[in-house]
């Protein structure tokens, strides 16, 4: 995205001074940097979403400084990697400070972090409850800033009867590996399954509970996640109307995560809203619906969610649009045929969705299109052509792709 350079979104609307009954003046528009920006290592990916992750990627990459508030249960793994960035930015010559790394064990440096006046935007990957309160942080100071934080998701999964039907046996497999995929600590983890009530659905919950239980057992990523999984698994089993299908394994050691997968009616689920909360770990909910209404009313009563998924035929799109429809309105990425563990990076992908899975849902973590979390458009009007932004002169010398009067193009003007 850097070496082609089109991702500033240049655009020029060329002067009408003859123009009646008013001139039209000479605008120019493009993307730059917000400025200095707060990164808050993850907790569950120590490299992927970290230090060194998307978010800092993508800030560096918009022109930001970047500040890394470091996560304390791997600290040791962000120093090593936050020493390899600044060695990269000393031999490349970037700016000194550019990039910094900040531990602490508590919360007080990250809110004196997101309070400082020269911080101009954060990023946040985590828990609801940490997302929120730096949001509430960022919106209370005398300049508000934007968080970016990605933030809980249950990823529902639609299963309807073709799949069911035709290949149940294999998407039990494939789901069992999903949802114990890195003890299931993955954001995109497949937390909700829900299907229609009757015989295929009932093969398909036995084979997923024979398929997760002849899985070991894995140890999760520090005692912190391991202790809130315990606990909301707790609280799961708990609740009631609720069927284990899955033996717990006995070859758990500390930290290990027991995996655990539930059944419930639809009328359950829908009357109790401690089912919609997300268990971070292997777990996962199957809901039986009675009927196709109440699919589409467990659909429309769910937060926001980061993924969906529709397993079936195509043909079956359309016949169930209404359902595919309320599934569209809560989650940024809709799947067909597949599992939602696993996010490509590429211009395409949206990783975000309504909140809670994200604090803006119009703005992606992963993929190119994540750098425009850390920029602004600023209008040039009349400016002298020789002072211009390169990306906005007329001999164009980035040859960059740029909307010129209402067309694209890469050539001069």
């Amino acid at each position: 995205a850097l070496d082609d350079g089109s991702w500033v979104d240049a655009s020029i609307d060329t002067a009408q001074p003859d123009r009646s009954p008013l001139p039209k003046s000479d605008i120019r528009k493009m993307l730059i940097p917000l400025g200095p920006i707060a990164v808050f290592g993850s907790s569950n990916f120590p490299l992927a979403y970290s230090t060194a992750g998307g978010d800092t990627a993508s800030a560096l990459a918009a022109g930001c400084p970047v500040i890394v508030k470091s996560h304390p249960m791997h600290a040791g793994t962000g120093e090593l990697v936050a020493t390899a960035i600044i060695n990269a930015a000393r031999k490349t010559a970037m700016p000194n400070g550019v990039f910094s790394n900040l531990n602490s064990s508590g919360i007080e440096v990250g809110q004196a972090l997101v309070k400082h006046p020269s911080i101009k935007a954060v990023g946040f990957t985590g828990s609801i409850k940490g997302g929120t309160a730096l949001y509430k942080l960022a919106s209370e100071r005398k300049e508000p800033i934007p968080v970016f934080a990605e933030m809980g998701s249950i990823n529902p999964v639609v299963i309807l009867p073709s799949a069911l039907e035709e290949k149940g046996a294999f998407w039990a497999n494939q789901y069992a590996g999903s949802i114990m995929l890195g003890a299931g600590q993955f954001c995109t983890n497949p937390g909700l399954i829900l299907g229609l009530k009757g015989s295929h659905l009932d093969t398909f919950k036995t084979n997923l509970g024979k398929d997760i239980a002849a899985m070991d057992p894995s140890c999760m990523l520090h005692p912190t996640i391991y202790d809130n999984y315990e606990r909301g698994k707790d609280q799961a089993i708990t609740q009631g109307g609720t069927t284990k299908l899955n033996i717990t394994s006995s070859k758990a050691s500390p930290y290990f995560a027991e995996q655990l997968v539930l059944s419930t009616s639809g009328l359950e689920f829908l009357k109790n809203p401690k089912f919609h909360q997300e268990v971070f770990g292997p777990f996962s909910i199957v809901v039986e619906c009675e009927n196709v209404e109440e699919m589409h009313e467990i659909l429309t009563t769910l937060e926001g969610q980061l993924t969906g998924t529709v397993l079936g035929n195509k043909e079956e799109i359309s016949k169930y649009s209404k359902v595919v429809d309320a599934l569209t309105q809560r989650v940024g990425r809709i799947i067909f045929n597949g599992v939602p563990t696993g996010v490509e990076v590429c211009p395409s992908m949206v990783h975000g969705g309504p909140f809670p899975a994200s604090t803006d849902s119009r703005f992606t973590a992963v993929g190119t299109n994540s750098i425009k979390r850390w920029v602004r458009p600023v209008s040039y009007q009349n400016w002298p052509k020789d002072l211009l932004p390169d990306a906005l002169k007329d001999d164009n010398p980035l040859k960059i792709l740029r909307l010129v009067n209402g067309s694209y193009s890469d050539s001069k003007l």
